[in-house]
């Protein structure tokens, strides 16, 4: 029988991240890392790109103001405009045959 596994992540966008370093350096050859801006949508795609070759599936992202000490999330109220998101949490699904 097939069942939904689900992982629940959330990812700070962060260039110094050696996953991102990874990533951009073996994807993009012709860019550096270095370069980047501090917080450019790139580093969330060498994550969701790293999940994806996991098998697994995006099925929900939101902004989120914060990760908290306790690993909780949380966004502000009323939120800022324009809403600069940092952090992104991350559901994804796959399924497993058992």
């Amino acid at each position: 029988m097939q069942h939904w596994e689900y992982l629940v992540r959330v990812f700070e966008l962060n260039k110094d991240d050696e996953v991102v370093v990874d990533y951009v350096t073996q994807t993009y050859p012709d860019r550096s890392w270095k370069e980047l801006p501090e917080y450019d949508p790139l580093t969330l795609e060498a994550w969701l790109n790293q999940a994806g070759q996991e098998g697994w599936e995006l099925v929900k992202i939101e902004g989120v103001s914060a990760q908290g000490k306790k690993g909780d999330v949380g966004l502000a109220y009323p939120p800022s405009y324009p809403g600069w998101w940092h952090h992104y949490l991350c559901i994804f699904r796959r399924l497993r045959s058992e």
